[in-house]
């Protein structure tokens, strides 16, 4: 007979945004089944680990893996830097230094706005959940996505959900929860293909340029990858000018 348990809870900062209105902001009684490890509780929930980064049970830290065994006092946290305790167990992954992302399906405006300020992101308008999965586990990847299934995988070590729906305030976003202000290195990087771009020689490509395009450009690149010719035309002030209107670049 598998019996049920009630335990106690409380989330707190932006980890309320991913739970049902009744239990926002508020501590409230939750009924679970067994004795589940802890991360499955909290996802049941609502809350994808990965947001995560500390969980009190009856004011002691725990890990992901603590088995609930009923009547306890459980306060989940986003951060735990502020927590006044001997032992702190830190359950967010610190992200690498210098993070390279991979994208869902619905960010292809955030790809190409990451892209144009420098940053190695990968996407495919086809790609499918369990890809991303494989190829984060794979490469360390960190997964930007509004799907919470995916950051639920457990094979997610590195995931965020982006909280803005404007492709802009996405990128802003982005660039402060990872503090990529300094790494910012605008057109390095092939808006189509994510290869890197270099300098070419105009006579090297002067077969594939517009009529318009020879006559006044003299400056040219292209990328190592896909082969697209890139110059500084009108789309090239377009694209400098998000980089002026979003980001502060020193």
């Amino acid at each position: 007979m598998i019996f049920t348990r009630l335990v106690t809870c409380r989330f707190y900062g932006q980890l309320n945004r991913f739970l049902a209105p009744q239990r926002k902001h508020k501590t409230f009684v939750y009924a679970v089944k067994g004795t589940p490890a802890i991360k499955d509780t909290v996802e049941a929930l609502g809350v994808p680990h990965v947001e995560v980064d500390c969980i009190l049970v009856n004011g002691q830290s725990v890990g992901f893996d603590y088995q609930i065994k009923g009547d306890e006092r459980i306060r989940v946290y986003p951060q735990a830097s502020h927590l006044r305790l001997k032992r702190i167990v830190r359950l967010k992954a610190k992200p690498p230094a210098r993070p390279r992302f991979i994208l869902d399906a619905h960010l292809g405006k955030l790809t190409r706005h990451l892209r144009l300020l420098g940053f190695d992101v990968l996407y495919r308008k086809d790609i499918a959940d369990q890809q991303i999965v494989a190829a984060t586990r794979r490469t360390g990847r960190v997964v930007l996505t509004r799907d919470i299934g995916i950051l639920k995988n457990k094979a997610v070590r590195y995931g965020y959900f982006v909280r803005a729906i404007d492709p802009k305030k996405q990128l802003k976003e982005i660039i402060q929860r990872f503090n990529l202000s300094g790494r910012i290195k605008p057109f390095r990087v092939c808006l189509r293909c994510n290869g890197r771009i270099h300098r070419v020689a105009k006579d090297k490509v002067m077969h594939r340029l517009p009529p318009l395009t020879k006559e006044f450009y003299t400056r040219f690149y292209m990328c190592r990858s896909c082969r697209k010719v890139y110059w500084q035309g009108a789309h090239y002030e377009y694209l400098a000018g998000i980089i002026r209107s979003y980001i502060k670049i020193v």
